[in-house]
C-alpha cells in the first residue's frame, strides 16, 4: 500500500502540474498537452517509465506534425513522482482531443499513456464531453474507473501487465 508520505508526493506533484500547466498557458496561450502515464503503485519513475513516456512524447509530436498542427512550445521532466510532458499547440482543443484519444487507442502503449488536453482557459477538454467512450482498464475491456473502484485487479497483475506489454513493444 502506498505510503503517507509518497501519496503526500503525488498529491504535491498534481499541484505543481496544474500550476505549470495555467503558467504555460498564461505564458504561451494556445492549447495545453499535457502528458503523463498511468502506472500502477508506488514506483513512477524508472528506466521503463521513462522510456515509455519519451515514446509516447515523440508519437504525439509526430501525430501533430502530421496534422501540421504548430508546436509552440514543448518539454519533457523526468520526476520522482512520475515523467510529465507538455506541449502547447496552435489548434482547436476539441480536435486536439479527439486526435489524441485515437492515439491513447490505437499506440500500442495506448492504454498507459494519460494524455490532457486544455483550452487557454485552462478547462480540460474531456473524453465525456465530446461523448466519447471512457478510458479501458490496462487489463480487461471495462471501463478503468471502474476497476479502480472495485478493484478488480491486483497489484501484481496490473505490473505484471504493464511489464508485459513493454516486453511485448519491445520485440516487435
Amino acid at each position: 500500500m502506498m505510503d503517507e508520505r509518497f501519496f503526500m508526493e503525488i498529491l504535491q506533484a498534481r499541484e505543481d502540474r496544474r500550476f505549470k500547466q495555467a503558467d504555460l498557458l498564461k505564458d504561451h496561450g494556445g492549447s495545453l498537452i499535457s502528458f503523463t502515464l498511468n502506472t500502477p503503485g508506488t514506483v513512477k519513475d524508472n528506466e521503463m517509465y521513462r522510456e515509455i513516456h519519451r515514446l509516447g512524447m515523440e508519437a504525439i509530436i509526430n501525430l501533430l506534425l502530421e496534422h501540421s498542427i504548430e508546436i509552440v512550445h514543448q518539454e519533457a521532466i523526468d520526476k520522482v513522482t512520475g515523467s510529465e510532458g507538455y506541449i502547447l499547440v496552435d489548434f482547436n482543443p476539441i480536435e486536439v482531443k479527439k486526435l489524441l484519444v485515437e492515439l491513447e487507442e490505437g499506440h500500442f502503449l495506448g492504454r498507459l499513456f494519460d494524455i490532457d488536453v486544455f483550452d487557454r482557459n485552462h478547462r480540460q477538454i474531456s473524453r465525456t464531453s465530446l461523448n466519447l467512450s471512457p478510458r479501458k482498464c490496462l487489463i480487461c475491456n471495462k471501463p478503468a474507473k471502474i476497476c479502480i473502484r472495485e478493484r478488480n485487479h491486483t497489484y501484481e497483475e496490473l505490473i505484471s501487465n504493464v511489464e508485459s506489454l513493454w516486453s511485448d513493444y519491445k520485440t516487435d
